[in-house]
């Protein structure tokens, strides 16, 4: 996607959730999975205030799990812009979350994150955030370390590293965390893309009802139906992410390498194609966002 976005001139910039690059370890016993609004926000603030000029328009891109702190960061930065609007608030002009699994005290029990992934993706994550960190994990919370090493399900695993996210268990962390609490907040252009033949964020989760007494007993697919800024695509194929064009060769040029006079492809997805002409698309109709 970011060979794709650099075509049309976007810049990005990537960032890795707490734990997740490859080889580098925690220096405190502090990690969450799905990400931290925190460790966001400060980012944030530093490509804003020391990478990029004045009103230059950011738009916030997030995937699979890195869905999650984006939908979270959302609603959390749009509600304090509007009832607190003497603090700042990270603004984007628009954003994006592609495969979203919405209310993530579900979205991973095996009925729905399915086998092979969900036992393939459930030791991958203790391999990489917790084995590999095992040394300054076991320290702080030996029992917290070895419930999430015998957990049996990757909602088992983020269940039992709640407390490693700051929280004392699982409830309270889904009431802090979970990303559609209070996705009603959110006013930022936000596009979202599904596919039905997802075998990672089941298609089922979209058309869930709610938990949460504020959404008045609608789903997720209700609640953005209803939303102002909110467009939601649903592909009939897609599987997770890759959203493939072309059945028989599906690779397209690559624009970057062919600039410097090389002959390089890349895969042919048409959500990348999407998503970059829905930003190019924002930054017509959205304009006035990148003065906020």
């Amino acid at each position: 996607l970011s060979l794709y976005l650099a075509s049309y001139r976007f810049r990005s910039i990537v960032v890795n959730r707490r734990g997740h690059t490859p080889g580098q370890k925690l220096k405190s016993p502090r990690v969450n999975i799905f990400g931290d609004v925190d460790d966001l926000e400060q980012v944030y603030w530093h490509v804003k205030n020391k990478m990029i000029s004045p009103n230059t328009p950011i738009f916030l891109h997030g995937i699979s799990s890195g869905t999650a702190v984006v939908v979270s960061a959302l609603s959390k930065w749009d509600k304090r812009a509007l009832l607190e609007p003497h603090r700042p608030s990270p603004q984007f002009t628009a954003a994006v979350t592609a495969t979203p699994g919405y209310d993530t005290s579900r979205a991973l029990q095996p009925d729905r994150f399915k086998w092979p992934y969900n036992p393939l993706m459930s030791q991958m994550v203790k391999d990489h955030f917790f084995a590999f960190n095992e040394e300054i994990l076991r320290s702080y919370d030996n029992d917290a370390y070895q419930r999430v090493m015998n957990a049996s399900s990757l909602q088992d695993v983020v269940d039992a590293s709640a407390h490693f996210a700051g929280y004392p268990n699982a409830s309270s962390y889904y009431h802090h965390t979970n990303p559609i609490n209070e996705m009603q907040y959110i006013s930022t252009p936000v596009y979202v893309i599904n596919s039905i033949d997802d075998p990672c964020c089941s298609i089922d989760n979209l058309y869930d009802t709610s938990l949460n007494v504020d959404h008045g007993g609608k789903s997720y697919v209700e609640l953005i139906k209803n939303s102002e800024r909110c467009l939601l695509v649903i592909t009939r194929t897609g599987s997770h992410l890759p959203f493939l064009d072309g059945y028989v060769y599906p690779f397209v040029s690559d624009p970057l390498s062919n600039q410097h006079g090389n002959e390089g492809v890349m895969l042919n997805s048409w959500a990348d194609q999407s998503i970059a002409e829905y930003y190019v698309a924002a930054l017509e109709v959205y304009n006035e966002r990148r003065f906020l």
